[in-house]
């Protein structure tokens, strides 16, 4: 046997200078830590040595030393052992047939605890005793083997040199073999448990490549790191915490398995869709049919599971999941609210041509019609003569007085006039929101009075990049609401929800129609999911 020493700085530089010049097959017989240079012991540096030994495949195994006399006595009274319980039952020893072999051996293999041999793979030192075990013992005689070794150790007070291999080799394999009668699961899972126990717990053994071995492990943690042993080692540990932890998973795992079964009708009924020519797309190809930007689209796909995002768009729950999210990203005011106590005053402000006269118009009658309410209306738009007589027009209609005001005073004097009505209508003149001057003009009009509600009032029709600026420019009079008209007369409405996501402003109305009063209605998250999933 050759035995050598190796010193590095790390136990695993030195194992792997170990596996590198001896092979896989040394022994590891001691290791140890000193402390090397320095000045009166500082700044010194830690060496490991680590002494191992590998068998000389030229020579034949050398005798025992006298030192490991007390580990053969132990081997041969196992030996004797046996041999008397086998003659007691009346079996033999020898003559094992070679199929009989082959099933004993694979029976074995079932059962030996691979967690065991794999760590003490980890230090290197146990394949070659495993292939020595495999060919010449049952794990049984291994055990004893480094029990006695730990007795003989205990008794130098030294780091012990065994020949394990040869001592394991000593015992020739018919006389440990098991009897030829078939091998029950019963005698080797003891065997197994306490394999399993002297792996998971090192602390009672002596010998250095115990140490070796969990000195290893602290130091690197291995890819191949036995599950088994782990698992069992952390359950008996921890039995309360383990508990709680797979009560958590089973619930995790029973929640994701609805989701899939939910997911895997859909997409059944879709495929039913599909294969009689009706494919009905899902909820996120609705919002990108609606020109819904794609930031509020993977918004969406964070805030609602996939069976919401992927339901079918004409389908009750693409419906509600549309509805929660809307009521989550948007703010919906569902109309104008009237005080009690005073006149609820209400101004529409926007670019020309969005319809602001009939809107206003349209406001006006379904209060006095439906409700009975005293309104008054006011008009700021001198700039178009056509404005004054179409408001003319309506208020003749409907009763109502009309106040042509042209200068912030005369519209508080108006205001003013008017406090025992409910309900007070401004409109005012179409403003470009590139005109600086209007729009200082505008804001400068209705800053006579704090409590005005101004309704900025938008058309469905206007591309998204334009209403975003156009909210932004017309911030200076600072909004509090919009009303999106002309609903009718586009099939795209995404522009709703990408102008009014996550903004203060709220949706009040929306228009479909030239029609007064009929083609208004207040706004409700219902009403903008159903232009939403048309």
């Amino acid at each position: 046997m050759l035995i050598k020493s190796f010193k590095a700085p790390t136990l695993k530089e030195a194992m792997a200078n170990v596996k590198a010049e001896l092979g896989v097959d040394a022994v590891i017989l001691h290791t140890s830590k000193t402390k090397k240079g320095g000045i009166l012991g500082f700044h010194s540096k830690e060496v490991v040595e680590v002494i191992a030994a590998v068998e000389d495949e030229a020579s034949k195994p050398a005798p025992v030393a006298p030192v490991n006399e007390a580990v053969l006595q132990a081997a041969a009274e196992a030996r004797s052992s046996r041999a008397a319980a086998r003659e007691a039952a009346g079996q033999q020893s020898y003559g094992v047939p070679e199929a009989d072999i082959s099933s004993i051996s694979a029976t074995l293999a079932n059962f030996t605890p691979r967690s065991a041999v794999n760590q003490y793979q980890t230090a290197g030192t146990m394949e070659a005793i495993s292939h020595a075990m495999a060919q010449n013992t049952p794990s049984q005689t291994f055990g004893e083997v480094l029990a006695s070794v730990n007795q003989a150790q205990e008794a130098a007070n030294e780091p012990v040199e065994v020949d394990i291999a040869a001592a394991v080799a000593a015992e020739p394999v018919s006389e440990m073999m098991q009897p030829m009668q078939p091998v029950e699961p019963a005698p080797v899972e003891p065997v197994a448990a306490e394999q399993v126990r002297a792996a998971a717990e090192p602390e009672p053994a002596k010998i250095e490549v115990a140490k070796a071995e969990e000195a290893a492990a602290k130091e690197e943690v291995q890819p191949e790191a036995p599950a088994e042993v782990s698992e069992a080692s952390v359950a008996d540990d921890q039995p309360e915490k383990a508990a709680p932890d797979e009560s958590g998973k089973d619930e995790e795992i029973r929640d994701l398995q609805n989701q899939l079964e939910e997911m895997k009708a859909m997409l059944m009924e879709m495929s039913r869709n599909k294969g009689a020519g009706d494919a009905v797309p899902t909820l996120q190809n609705a919002m990108q049919s609606q020109e819904v930007t794609e930031k509020i689209i993977q918004d969406m796909i964070a805030k609602l599971n996939g069976t919401e995002i992927l339901a079918p768009s004409n389908s009750v729950k693409a419906a509600n999941a549309l509805e929660k999210y809307i009521r989550k990203a948007i703010r919906v005011a569902n109309g104008i609210t009237l005080y009690s106590n005073k006149p609820k005053v209400v101004a529409l402000i926007g670019p020309t041509g969005v319809g602001k006269t009939t809107t206003l118009a349209k406001i006006a009658a379904k209060f006095v019609l439906e409700q009975g309410a005293r309104v008054a209306l006011i008009t700021a738009d001198t700039y178009r003569i056509s404005a004054v007589e179409q408001l003319k027009t309506y208020s003749d209609i409907l009763g109502l007085p009309l106040e042509i005001v042209y200068n912030p005073e005369a519209l508080r004097k108006a205001i003013e006039k008017h406090k025992d009505k409910q309900l007070i209508l401004i409109d005012t003149a179409g403003r470009s929101q590139y005109n600086e001057y209007q729009m200082k003009e505008l804001s400068g009009l209705l800053s006579i009075d704090a409590d005005i509600e101004k309704h900025l009032v938008m058309s469905a029709t206007t591309k998204t990049s334009d209403g975003v600026e156009l909210l932004e420019n017309f911030s200076i009079c600072q909004p509090d609401r919009v009303i999106f008209t002309k609903v009718d007369e586009t099939g795209t409405h995404g522009i709703i929800l990408n102008i009014l996501h996550r903004r203060k402003v709220a949706l009040s109305y929306i228009t479909n129609g030239q029609s007064v009063p009929d083609d208004i209605e207040p706004a409700s998250v219902e009403r903008l999911a159903e232009l939403l999933l048309r």
